[in-house]
């Protein structure tokens, strides 16, 4: 996991983190990229930093990290004890989520 994180942070040019993840339209590319995109646990904090200090906005950051927990490795998981509509509901809400408080904190503090 760290050795991506150094690979995204060394090869990953400042414009593009500049150019989708920021504004709006960052907090909603964040969020799609949170669910899919596994990542192990505290990798996060590392690769997070790493784009923040790129030039993504802290409301797209905070998007991305909220996004963790519906990823599908957990979804494959939680569908062999629950049903998949279950499952469909929780990531919904959760995207949900994590896209309208990435929104509000961005505004409130600014970064969008």
């Amino acid at each position: 996991g760290l050795i991506v994180v150094g690979y995204l942070s060394a090869f990953i040019p400042e414009e593009i983190v500049e150019a989708y993840l920021t504004g709006v339209t960052g907090v909603l590319v964040a969020s799609v990229l949170g669910g899919p995109l596994y990542t192990p646990t505290l990798v996060e904090i590392a690769l997070g930093q790493e784009l923040l200090g790129k030039g993504m906005s802290k409301g797209a950051l905070l998007s991305w990290l909220m996004g963790q927990p519906y990823d599908f490795a957990n979804a494959m998981a939680v569908s062999r004890i629950v049903k998949w509509k279950v499952v469909a509901t929780y990531m919904v809400i959760a995207w949900t989520g994590s896209v309208v408080f990435g929104l509000l904190y961005g505004f409130l503090s600014g970064s969008l």
